[in-house]
């Protein structure tokens, strides 16, 4: 603390008072300066501490500096501990401090001890670092954000490769054009999956400017690229209205819920989708999901099976919230899974207004 007092005082401007350590403290602004006694009680009172905390000194000296501390277990340690460390030398820590309107803010406090032949008390700064602390935490946050949309990439990228895969080894054999197609419908759509996916990882956005989707052709897609991993899998649908959403993300959502049931039903499980009144369900006949097990399914690399990513559920739960749907999960029919999807926009198969 001494260096950073020289090194503002060699800016303070000369005079003939006597007052300028007085002035020097009141004039940092970004900083309350106070002292305490030997037993932490608060001896003086600056205006930069009536300013950050709104105390006025009239309040505030000869009490306990516990008093400024939010939370009740760092106030009763304060003398026991913190006043502790820095008897001999300075230390710092982080705490939340009360103002006097009850208002919380995050500080750091740098003691440090005074002597003068003896020990004679502490000098505290104190920092309001709340701003400094919520832009940590929301780098942090997209960062995060960042790194699973990162894993949910390369997770929803697999079953379009294997597709391709599949579809080459075949052109290989027969020499049919038409699995060439399929490969270059395959590889656009995993270009446009990769820039909508990285779209959502860097800005959190959600469905801006959604088409009017046709259902039926959606699902047909999705069950190609999972569906035939299992021959004996079989798809019962329900005739579906048309709904307004993001073609590529709602695509993905029927391929991480069929692949879902898949690999956690059975190679001859009977996956189902049918219409609710604000959305539309897709169910298994399963194991079924348990109570316990529901909140937590949607986690970031959540997984109940040993060889699972954990990526494609939480894919789901991305791509729902982008939409602005809700997702529940309860028992299907057979006891199995069901996924309820809600608060779609659903356009009752009325015609497309002419442009």
């Amino acid at each position: 603390m001494s260096e950073r007092l020289d090194e503002n005082q060699r800016d303070e401007p000369r005079g003939g008072d006597d007052g300028g350590p007085r002035r020097l403290i009141e004039g940092l602004s970004t900083h309350a300066i106070f002292t305490l006694d030997p037993e932490g009680d608060i001896i003086t009172w600056p205006g930069p501490a009536q300013a950050l905390y709104g105390y006025d000194s009239s309040e505030m000296l000869g009490r306990t500096v516990a008093v400024l501390f939010a939370d009740d277990t760092e106030s009763d340690s304060v003398r026991g501990d913190l006043l502790q460390k820095a008897k001999n030398s300075s230390h710092e820590a982080t705490a939340v401090q009360c103002r006097a309107d009850g208002s919380e803010f995050w500080a750091t406090l740098t003691l440090s001890p005074i002597y003068n032949d003896e020990f004679d008390g502490y000098a505290i700064v104190s920092h309001d670092t709340t701003t400094q602390r919520q832009e940590t935490e929301r780098l942090k946050r997209q960062n995060d954000r960042l790194k699973e949309f990162t894993d949910i990439l390369v997770h929803d990228l697999r079953n379009p490769i294997q597709l391709i895969e599949a579809r080459l080894s075949l052109y290989r054999e027969t020499g049919e054009i038409a699995h060439l197609d399929t490969i270059a419908d395959t590889t656009a759509r995993m270009e446009v999956l990769v820039d909508d996916l990285l779209t959502v990882a860097k800005h959190g956005s959600a469905v801006a400017d959604p088409d009017r989707i046709d259902m039926g052709e959606v699902i047909r897609t999705a069950w190609e690229a999972t569906g035939k991993q299992s021959p004996e899998a079989t798809l019962q649908t329900t005739e579906l209205e048309s709904v307004y959403a993001d073609s590529n993300r709602l695509g993905q959502l029927f391929e991480n819920l069929f692949q879902n049931a898949l690999e956690h039903s059975g190679a001859t499980v009977t996956v189902s989708v049918g219409p609710l009144n604000t959305g539309f369900y897709v169910e298994d006949d399963g194991p079924g999901i348990s109570d316990e097990l529901r909140k937590q399914v949607f986690n970031h690399g959540f997984s109940t099976s040993q060889d699972g990513s954990g990526y494609g559920l939480s894919s789901v739960r991305t791509i729902i919230n982008a939409h602005g749907w809700g997702v529940t999960i309860t028992e299907g029919d057979a006891g199995g899974a069901r996924f309820e999807i809600t608060d779609v926009d659903i356009l009752n198969n009325q015609p497309e207004p002419e442009s």
